[in-house]
């Protein structure tokens, strides 16, 4: 199994989702319920945003159909606010985030900084703290 990094950024606002440099569809299954379940447990909070870290991922299931699935029990949970996707120009992480976001209705954003990302996350949440204090690269 490849290791993978989810915990909150900011504690129940905002998790934090680093990517492996490798995954599969069974293991992003396992980390979106991971995502899932801990919204679940902050009944206390409207909406949980989720940050995903992609500077390391380099291998991943490209089957956009397989990959709605995959994510589909996240995308629909009604509390999960903003997805934001950062680190990466791979153009076909892009595209299908994108793709999936759409067809899902859901909050979503892809930057290419973790600079940019925390900026909008601000932006768009008045009640976060100042995330460029968090800033790591």
């Amino acid at each position: 199994m490849v290791a993978y990094d989810i915990d909150w950024f900011i504690e129940d606002q905002v998790i934090m989702h680093r990517f492996p440099a490798t995954v599969d569809l069974e293991q992003l299954t396992e980390q979106f319920n991971t995502i899932n379940d801990m919204i679940d447990e902050n009944a206390n909070v409207p909406l949980i945003h989720v940050l995903m870290n992609a500077e390391d991922l380099r291998q991943y299931p490209k089957q956009m159909a397989k990959l709605g699935g995959t994510v589909k029990k996240l995308l629909d949970n009604s509390r999960l606010g903003w997805v934001i996707i950062f680190g990466s120009d791979d153009r076909i992480v892009k595209f299908i985030a994108s793709a999936i976001a759409s067809m899902f209705k859901t909050r979503f954003r892809f930057f290419y900084t973790q600079e940019e990302a925390f900026a909008f996350l601000n932006s768009v949440d008045e009640n976060l703290p100042d995330l460029s204090k968090y800033l790591t690269t």
